[in-house]
């Protein structure tokens, strides 16, 4: 029984292990069409661990934001871009998807530098999960600031601490 049961197991982890090995990044070329065309986003997810697919979804939203359009029509591009994201996902990987997706934009500074498109990216999680859409937005925001606060941290340190306050020029001291 305990043979059969560990048989059963390594090949349920060797068919998931080879379900993700099928994943091929997408070029940039590919990202761009994503971004022109939401739907074509479901083809570049195949075979995605929920990582890589949060890494896809990121890079073609990084697209959308520098298409210079107007804030309801990026909302919108994004919204459609993670619509279709979330319905392409694995069933019940879609809270999977929306931590991961939440860590790469955390620590992306081209999406979190833009308050515009997280909202953007959180509202249509919301939307697109359902009614669990709202837990599933409230993960993507805790992986987004712990992502971005880990991501700040590692920068002061590469950067050095802050420089020190001001207290004056030579001279403009107060002689005492």
């Amino acid at each position: 029984m305990k043979k059969t049961l560990l048989g059963i197991v390594g090949v349920m982890m060797i068919t998931a292990m080879s379900a993700f090995a099928a994943f091929t990044p997408p070029t940039a070329a590919q990202l761009t069409a994503a971004a022109n065309n939401p739907a074509a986003i479901a083809a570049l997810l195949e075979g995605a661990s929920p990582e890589q697919a949060a890494q896809v979804i990121k890079a073609v939203v990084v697209q959308i934001a520098s298409m210079g359009l107007s804030a309801p029509a990026q909302a919108a591009s994004i919204g459609s871009v993670i619509a279709a994201a979330f319905s392409a996902a694995p069933a019940g990987s879609a809270p999977m998807l929306a931590a991961s997706l939440g860590t790469a934009c955390g620590a992306s500074l081209a999406v979190s530098g833009n308050p515009a498109v997280v909202s953007s990216i959180q509202g249509a999680i919301a939307t697109a999960g359902g009614s669990g859409g709202a837990a599933m937005a409230q993960t993507f925001g805790t992986a987004y600031s712990e992502a971005k606060a880990a991501s700040q941290a590692s920068n002061n340190d590469v950067l050095g601490s802050a420089p020190p306050l001001a207290t004056g020029y030579t001279g403009q001291q107060n002689p005492i």
